[in-house]
């Protein structure tokens, strides 16, 4: 019992090791180019360690999930940062649309004519389908709501309120086609989520048996 209460430190201690050599590398490979694009101010010091925080620790929380170490607490600081990303990213200032406007589309297929007409757009749409493929893993593992629809239910109420600060706040505009393509990255999320965790529960009785 001692022995195994030991190996699972040292293993913790080596994944914790693994994941801060892995979330610089990422850092500076990959997201010091990319995040500028959505945060401003990213020249500031405090930043850029919340985001290679940001970062390690979720390297970390997924190796342990990979290798059944994870905790609960591991799990909801993992969804807590990943909504503090989500609502700096999509509160930000967006450089679009005059701070003065506050405007609302109603047009949930207005990104179609968008992509035709502006590239940055279909960049914008990329970025729309891909920013909720976590949150229904997050909401399943952490095991907060207990059902699909619950979850259901808490993403469209979490959507539709950034978009609706985002017009209050004059940083963007409600924008009915985002909120739809949100319900695409949600629903991808969701389907990508079903055979993790098929695999997940048998490893779970595998382990009770």
């Amino acid at each position: 019992m001692i022995e195994s209460v030991t190996s699972k430190k040292m293993m913790k201690i080596l994944l914790f090791l693994i994941s801060v050599i892995a979330g610089v590398l990422l850092y500076v490979g990959f997201f010091m180019n990319i995040l500028p694009m959505f945060f401003a101010n990213m020249e500031n010091i405090e930043k850029n360690i919340l985001a290679i925080f940001i970062i390690t620790f979720t390297v970390y929380v997924l190796l342990s999930i990979i290798f059944n170490l994870d905790t609960k607490t591991d799990r909801y600081i993992l969804l807590a940062l990943y909504l503090l990303v989500l609502v700096l990213g999509l509160l930000r200032p967006d450089q679009q649309y005059s701070a003065e406007i506050g405007l609302y589309a109603w047009n949930p297929f207005g990104f179609i004519s968008d992509i035709k007409s502006d590239h940055f757009s279909l960049i914008v749409m990329v970025i729309n389908l891909l920013i909720f493929l976590p949150m229904y893993f997050l909401l399943a593992y952490t095991n907060i709501l207990k059902t699909f629809m619950k979850r259901l239910i808490a993403f469209e109420v979490f959507a539709i309120l950034i978009e609706y600060l985002q017009a209050q706040l004059k940083v963007g505009i409600f924008d009915l086609a985002d909120v739809f393509l949100y319900n695409v990255s949600f629903l991808i999320g969701y389907i990508l989520c079903l055979p993790v965790f098929k695999n997940l529960r048998k490893r779970f009785r595998t382990n009770i048996e």
